[in-house]
């Protein structure tokens, strides 16, 4: 069966990253399975000495089994919008055999957290202490500013800190998706869209998203 493979940057990623697309996709009454997903340096840069899109690309072109690819990052500054159809652009013109789609987390991944911010209190299963209790989300918008991982910290009991390695799937766990969808984050939303993409469009060329 033909796996969706994944790049992403972060340690704490790669198992969160996972369980949020597995129920993504089951979600979509999508089954194929995705791969662990692979820590790719430099996602921000098309083209790089160490990393960057396009070798990225070029690598998950040589595997056998490959069905689709998302390429998911953090962008704490920019501007998703005008960002992420530039790199769709270069990547449609690799002619990849597979559908690809390049998603930007406005301003990171942490920010798929905050709709769901009820359920990451009290001690969580491996008995360490979650968010304090009444913890809310006090931006203007979802995607107010960056600094969502030191805020999180702040709302945790004296003495715990976020740590993407150990707290980034469990609070990935917690998330309910129909909330998340409901709160209309716009990066989930791509991201929802990105996932749709690839699940109906499996192993077929010339599919890119964002359109360009």
């Amino acid at each position: 069966m033909s796996k969706l493979y994944v790049l992403v940057e972060g340690h704490g990623e790669v198992q969160a990253v996972q369980n949020l697309l597995t129920r993504m996709s089951r979600d979509l009454e999508c089954f194929h399975p995705w791969s662990t997903p692979l820590r790719w340096q430099n996602l921000h840069q098309w083209e790089s000495s160490r990393g960057g899109v396009r070798r990225g690309a070029d690598f998950i072109r040589g595997k056998s089994d490959v069905g689709g690819l998302l390429i998911l990052r953090d962008e704490d500054d920019g501007c998703p919008k005008e960002l992420a159809p530039s790199i769709a652009g270069s990547l449609r013109g690799m002619d990849l055999p597979f559908p690809v789609a390049y998603v930007l987390l406005h301003p990171e991944y942490e920010v798929l957290f905050l709709p769901c911010l009820e359920r990451m209190t009290g001690n969580f299963p491996d008995g360490r202490s979650g968010l304090m209790l009444g913890t809310g989300w006090d931006g203007e918008s979802w995607e107010a500013r960056r600094g969502v991982k030191e805020w999180l910290s702040k709302n945790f009991p004296d003495g715990r800190s976020y740590k993407p390695t150990m707290d980034q799937l469990i609070m990935t766990r917690k998330i309910d998706l129909p909330v998340l969808r409901g709160a209309e984050v716009p990066c989930f939303g791509s991201l929802e869209r990105a996932v749709g993409l690839l699940c109906e469009n499996i192993g077929c060329p010339r599919h890119v998203y964002p359109e360009v």
